[in-house]
């Protein structure tokens, strides 16, 4: 797997609003946090949507790089947390176009 299909996949898991979560790396059909691999896990930030997909460390560390870059120099949390789910997937896009030039 590479970057760019690690968040493809991430993507994918946080394509509708209604599987995007802010605040929380993940959280569970209650809103209620919990981890991203967890079976209870319904919801996920950008972060929680990466490690969902399951990357090896060094897939991950390359996915991370290219989405903080999409991110215009915010956090990915900060980013995630103060902006919508049309910009997050514009992000999530870019960091995506960026990995696959890489």
């Amino acid at each position: 797997m590479s970057a760019a299909s690690v968040l493809k996949d991430a993507l994918a898991v946080i394509s509708t609003p209604s599987k995007w979560a802010k605040e929380a790396v993940a959280l569970d059909d209650r809103d209620n946090e919990v981890k991203a691999l967890s079976d209870k896990a319904k919801r996920f930030c950008m972060v929680g949507a990466i490690q969902r997909v399951q990357p090896s460390a060094d897939e991950y560390g390359q996915a991370i790089r290219h989405l903080r870059t999409a991110c215009n120099g915010k956090s990915i949390f900060e980013f995630n947390d103060t902006h919508g789910h049309k910009a997050v997937t514009k992000a999530m896009k870019r960091a995506i176009r960026a990995a696959e030039a890489a």
